[in-house]
């Protein structure tokens, strides 16, 4: 990241706000169609207004972001720390870096879906039945990535011989998919107890 930031800068020079802002209200669109597949599991008939999705929508990229961030900025520092109080061979070092990369992640997934299943629904939603299924998804998601560097060559392979014209973009648009069926199968888990007892819906 910070190689590709460096190049970046070296060509650009700075910050374009205009860019930035565009890159903002594009990044919100993906959670208004969530915003209502969210709603309808859980039965909620009215959404949000557009500006208060868009509201709702830029919190949550700024806090998904920040703790993206996060997660980044304490594995550097760990790589830090292993580089001044460790002898270990290089080959060993970047291995534990990368392993203590990859298990910060998974906390932070987990945290970025528990916000996304609790705050986006446009009702209240109690927090305690959304830690579970965070959980539950934020693994399955961590998985599917593996999964997906298994399946990725085959699945690039067989699309190139049968849809050679526009097989770049689909194992990743595969892989898209089925990432958003296990979050959509997971709020449908969250709000399953609503739908067996219509009177807890008067809440919402």
């Amino acid at each position: 990241m910070v190689k590709n930031l460096q190049a970046w800068f070296k060509v650009n020079g700075k910050v374009h706000l205009t860019s930035m802002f565009l890159l903002l209200i594009t990044a919100n669109g993906i959670f208004e169609p969530l915003e209502v597949a969210l709603n309808r599991a859980w039965g909620v008939a009215k959404n949000r207004s557009y500006i208060k999705n868009q509201i709702v929508s830029l919190g949550l990229i700024f806090v998904c972001g920040g703790l993206a961030l996060l997660s980044l900025m304490l594995t550097a520092l760990n790589s830090q720390w292993m580089s001044a109080a460790s002898s270990l061979n290089t080959g060993l070092g970047v291995w534990i870096n990368l392993l203590m990369f990859k298990l910060a992640a998974v906390p932070i997934s987990i945290l970025a879906l528990f916000l996304v299943y609790w705050l986006l629904p446009n009702r209240k939603v109690e927090p305690v039945r959304v830690v579970p299924v965070a959980i539950v998804v934020g693994l399955a998601l961590e998985s599917l990535k593996y999964v997906n560097l298994l399946v990725a060559p085959l699945l690039q392979a067989k699309l190139h011989r049968e849809y050679w014209y526009s097989s770049t973009p689909s194992p990743s648009c595969c892989g898209s998919f089925v990432a958003a069926m296990i979050v959509l199968g997971g709020a449908h888990w969250t709000a399953r107890q609503d739908r067996r007892d219509p009177l807890s819906m008067e809440d919402k």
